[in-house]
């Protein structure tokens, strides 16, 4: 489903405004993933899946230790994508992700991402942006953002 409502300008216009341009390197972001977030995240989900806060427990199952949530591991993909994005990711970014390994607790965990190109989205251009995340060696989440220049949360009277 597509959430823009702003019109974007030719696709020099979008290409020409630097962090929008192919090739830009998005800021990345660095995070150590301790256990107390884990548990502070369980308390702000709802979620308590043993799996995550339950360190006996999650000894038994398939990762031997606790794991993150995906949507905290998310959710820091949310905060790089705005920062790049001076805020108009949570208004009228898209995203598509694969989580394709566990965060456990006392990973760091590296977010990065690239402007690959700018295409037309239902009339707009937009920035398409490779992400991933990283502990270490181990890959965590993949996947594509699409991204106006245009679109401000103020837009949404945010």
């Amino acid at each position: 489903m597509n959430v823009f409502a702003a019109k974007a300008g030719p696709a020099d216009s979008v290409a020409g405004e630097g962090r929008f341009s192919p090739g830009f390197v998005l800021p990345s972001l660095s995070r150590l993933v301790t256990q107390p977030m884990i548990d502070a995240y369980a308390e702000a989900s709802g979620d308590f899946n043993p799996i995550h806060v339950d360190p006996d427990y999650a000894r038994t199952g398939p990762f031997g230790r606790t794991i993150a949530h995906g949507m905290l591991t998310l959710a820091f993909a949310a905060q790089m994508l705005n920062e790049w994005s001076s805020g108009a990711f949570d208004a009228s970014g898209e995203i598509d992700i694969a989580f394709v390994g566990p965060v456990f607790a006392g990973d760091t965990i590296e977010l990065s991402g690239v402007v690959e190109e700018i295409v037309e989205r239902e009339g707009r251009m937009v920035a398409r942006c490779a992400i991933s995340c990283r502990a270490g060696e181990r890959q965590i989440l993949v996947g594509t953002v699409h991204q106006s220049p245009n679109r401000r949360k103020s837009d949404h009277g945010a």
